[in-house]
């Protein structure tokens, strides 16, 4: 398994390195296969907390990036999380798919680097596409710098 894991580490790190302009990144994301970047913090132990949520994905298949963010407050009495902020059909810039590599990129670095302890509380982050081809998940996780800068830019839109 963490063989598998470094093999896609490598990938990520070596395709986001390339420094010609490609129109095809993200050529994966269509309206049928969405990428989900997901974090929850723990401010409420091991009942979870906030959550932040990226959900990217295209209208048709030549169409741009476009996202559709979703802020959540976690609620301490036992009822639904409240939604703080939802933005739909964000555009997305050519930096932010910068950020959304290196966001990639920074969660397999942290999960492949700690060692795995047994917990019931703690930071969880995701990044998977909709059809389950890639799927990282780790918990208990790290805040994620580049999925901070990544979040803050798209609520200021």
């Amino acid at each position: 398994m963490k063989i598998i894991l470094r093999l896609i580490v490598a990938f990520i790190l070596i395709y986001s390195c390339q420094t010609e302009d490609n129109k095809n990144t993200f050529s994966h994301i269509s309206q049928f296969n969405k990428l989900e970047l997901r974090t929850r913090d723990d401010k409420c132990g091991e009942w979870g907390g906030d959550e932040t949520q990226l959900v990217i994905y295209r209208d048709d298949l030549k169409g741009s990036l476009l996202a559709d963010y979703l802020e959540k407050t976690a609620c301490y009495d036992g009822s639904k999380p409240k939604i703080i902020k939802s933005i739909k059909r964000i555009k997305i810039t050519d930096e932010e798919k910068k950020l959304i590599i290196e966001s990639i990129n920074e969660l397999c670095e942290k999960k492949l680097n700690r060692q795995d302890i047994p917990s019931n509380s703690g930071r969880f982050n995701l990044i998977m596409l909709s059809d389950s081809s890639m799927i990282i998940s780790d918990f208990p996780s790290v805040e994620l710098k580049k999925f901070k800068e990544l979040s803050q830019k798209i609520k200021q839109k």
